[in-house]
């Protein structure tokens, strides 16, 4: 019986002092970790380069900020930057090397959604939590194939729901589609006339182009042949530039209103298509646009682009050509991803995808709040989408029409 209880006791104790070790061990592993690293691939340099430097502009900004107020539960952060000039084959190369080499903790990015998609499937693999905060593609958010991948800008279906209410709700009768050939134009042409066909509606013409055509005269003239009062471009900004430039040539320009998705956002589309840009307006997220008897943003925006302006200079013809609200992306992913391992208290991957999950509202600049939930990735909604005005005095998008008003 004695022999029996030292042997019980004896038990006891090794579980006991096994138990310990290896608490101990995790908690000396969590101790030693002295920095987290965020690694991000975007385009840099190459004809998306504003995308990707503004990006890389808001995550150092907040970076600065979070170290400066003592890291993320005392550890430092750092960003590990690539750049992929848009190209998916480097975008997949570097990835693999940033979280292969670099031991990346989260990811941001890529910029492009081709990036990701040639991306996306190695980083979910290795359960890395990432943050798309400029890429589009709708099918690029899938809660279920891609687990750990979030979103906090406008996808593609989002801005072609926008896009077809707008028109709509403004009273438009004769909508064309104007889309280029690639998989990101036939993507939103078939949204487009998705959200058309619930309403009841189709278009008077679907008009589409090779991206990077020379003349687009061919396209402007189906558009005024069809009669159109209102085109929906989803189209890029040197594109959508030659066809506006087209139209002003073939004498339609006045006769309609053009409307596109963020594509023609780009600083490029301004600067390319001269005074037709005064008949065009894009989407974006209502928080970015003031209406013209409102010199400044709201105090949240304005407080950040103070900041930004302060750090980077200022934006605007002749001065930076990288969108603040770009900047606003990238700041908003860095500290997004703090929120979330501070409520999860914890860097491991599954603990900070469920706080992210949980529902709770994280507070944004670019867009008020992300909300996410084990079904939904998306963090914005199409009810903050408006239409903006592109105009050449403002240093941006000026509010033109609110759903519901």
């Amino acid at each position: 019986m004695k022999k029996h209880s030292r042997f019980v006791c004896s038990l006891i104790m090794i579980i006991s002092v096994a138990m310990l070790v290896t608490a101990c061990g995790k908690t000396t592993a969590t101790a030693d970790k002295k920095e987290i690293v965020i690694g991000a691939v975007g385009a840099m340099s190459g004809p998306s380069a504003t995308l990707g430097m503004g990006t890389k502009d808001g995550m150092d900004l907040a970076i600065k900020e979070i170290n400066a107020a003592g890291g993320i539960m005392g550890m430092t952060v750092r960003a590990v930057y690539r750049d992929d000039e848009g190209d998916p084959t480097k975008a997949k190369t570097y990835m693999e090397e940033e979280l292969l080499k670099e031991n990346a903790d989260f990811i941001i990015g890529p910029t492009n959604s081709t990036s990701v998609a040639a991306t996306e499937a190695f980083v979910n693999q290795n359960k890395k939590v990432q943050i798309l905060n400029i890429a589009t593609a709708s099918e690029l958010i899938d809660a279920n194939k891609y687990p750990y991948s979030f979103r906090i800008m406008i996808p593609n279906n989002m801005q072609a729901e926008a896009l077809v209410k707008i028109a709509l709700a403004k009273g438009f009768k004769k909508i064309a589609l104007v889309q280029d050939t690639s998989a990101l134009g036939t993507g939103g042409l078939a949204d487009m006339k998705k959200y058309l066909a619930q309403a009841g509606q189709q278009s008077v013409a679907e008009v589409s182009y090779t991206p990077n055509a020379t003349d687009m005269t061919p396209v402007a003239q189906k558009i005024k042949d069809s009669g159109a009062d209102c085109a929906l471009f989803w189209a890029l900004g040197a594109d959508g530039a030659k066809i506006v430039k087209a139209l002003e040539r073939v004498n339609y320009i006045n006769n309609l209103e053009i409307l596109g998705y963020t594509g023609i956002s780009l600083p490029n589309f301004q600067e390319l298509a001269g005074p037709g840009a005064t008949r065009c307006s894009t989407i974006g997220i209502d928080t970015w646009a003031p209406p013209r008897s409102q010199p400044k943003l709201d105090d949240t925006r304005q407080k950040l682009y103070d900041k930004i302006v302060a750090e980077y200079g200022p934006y605007g013809p002749g001065k930076r050509d990288i969108n603040p609200s770009t900047i606003a992306t990238g700041y908003d992913a860095v500290m997004l991803l703090k929120a979330a391992i501070e409520k999860a208290k914890s860097l491991d991957s599954d603990k900070v995808k469920a706080a992210l999950e949980s529902g709770d509202q994280f507070k944004g600049y670019y867009a008020d709040n992300y909300v996410f939930s084990k079904t939904n990735h998306d963090g914005v909604n199409v009810n903050e989408i408006v239409q903006l005005e592109i105009s050449n005095d403002k240093f941006l998008g000026e509010l033109a029409y609110r759903l519901g008003n």
